[in-house]
């Protein structure tokens, strides 16, 4: 079972996302990797956060 994620308030704090599919079966290839990175950086710069 997964550990509830803690929720630093009034601090900076660091997460670690990522994606997992059934029995480990690559859900995106190289292109689609890259084109999941770079609309993450732009969302990132979007909303101020740091990637």
């Amino acid at each position: 079972m997964r550990i509830r994620r803690l929720k630093v308030n009034g601090s900076d704090a660091t997460y670690h996302c990522m994606t997992r599919t059934v029995n480990g079966e690559r859900l995106f290839g190289d292109r689609e990797k890259e084109i999941l990175r770079k609309m993450i950086w732009q969302v990132a710069d979007f909303c101020g956060v740091e990637v």
